[in-house]
């Protein structure tokens, strides 16, 4: 079944090249967020939540979302956990109950480094469409191709994607800033690690194994 996996267009648009400076503007947040969705199939719908946690300006960053399509009747569960430790992403595989991890390439040369702030998203192309405020933060409003996004001191609060005839909106219905966050909001499930380079270069053979417990 087709469906538009959020983890943010911010990871579709380049976070596998890390960011130079702070990923956030602001130190610490949770957001928890709605999801909605038309897959344009007669009987169908999306529907789901996902929470984004991050502190140290986004060093640490964990999004964990959980997404329901129906289609005729059918209906499909689904669930996403990506984790960034500085230089590196993590993604649990629920199906195959597998981490894999990557290394995130750090590109300096990149004039996109950090596409939260107004240049960068000029610079893709991005066009700037205002204001307006979400749960009272005053967010910038983003169009790229069919995409938008809304922004608050470079966090999206709202996010409508469309791509093959699958449209999805994530909405922020709770969001909070500058707190104190505990280290046990990111742990990822204990299954063990893969990292995705010796897969793609070696084989599964190859692929190093490691306890995922202290991530």
């Amino acid at each position: 079944m087709r469906k538009i996996n959020f983890v943010f267009l911010f990871l579709l648009f380049g976070f596998v090249e890390l960011f130079a400076g702070n990923r956030y503007d602001m130190k610490s947040g949770i957001v928890e967020y709605e999801i909605v969705g038309d897959n344009g199939k007669a009987n169908g719908s999306i529907n789901g939540t996902s929470k984004l946690v991050f502190k140290d300006f986004g060093a640490i960053e964990l999004v964990d979302e959980k997404t329901t399509q129906i289609i005729a009747g059918e209906q499909e569960t689904e669930r996403t956990v990506s984790k960034i430790v500085k230089d590196t992403l993590y993604t649990a595989d629920f199906d195959d109950e597998i981490i894999y991890s990557q290394k995130l390439v750090l590109d300096e040369d990149s004039s996109i480094q950090n596409i939260k702030n107004r240049e960068s998203f000029t610079q893709m192309g991005a066009k700037y469409l205002g204001t307006e405020t979400i749960l009272g933060y005053k967010c910038d409003v983003w169009q790229l191709g069919e995409d938008k996004i809304w922004v608050y001191n470079s966090v999206p609060l709202k996010q409508i994607s469309k791509s093959l005839g699958v449209v999805q909106m994530q909405i922020a219905k709770t969001a909070t800033f500058n707190i104190d966050i505990k280290d046990d909001k990111f742990k990822l499930p204990n299954f063990p690690v893969k990292k995705i380079e010796a897969i793609i270069g070696g084989g599964e053979d190859e692929a190093e194994y490691v306890n995922p417990v202290k991530r």
